[in-house]
């Protein structure tokens, strides 16, 4: 068994998609863990990459926040 724990950098070409799920966020229309269909649906996507994105913004949502909505930091 692994100790190690796996890392999800920031993937830049996702802006988009990070985006879209911010939107779901402010929207309130689901929990952010239930979010995949939605991001799917409006994405397009496959519904396993948008549970990668979706992974990935949420272990990342700090950081992206400082990149995409600074104004909002308190």
């Amino acid at each position: 068994m692994s100790t190690e724990s796996k890392t999800y950098p920031i993937n830049h070409d996702w802006e988009h998609f990070y985006v879209l799920l911010e939107g779901i966020r402010r929207s309130g229309i689901c929990n952010m863990f239930g979010a995949t269909p939605y991001l799917a649906s409006l994405a397009q996507i496959s519904e396993k990459e948008a549970s990668e994105i979706l992974v990935n913004w949420i272990h990342n949502y700090d950081e992206l926040k400082k990149l995409y909505w600074p104004e909002e930091e308190m």
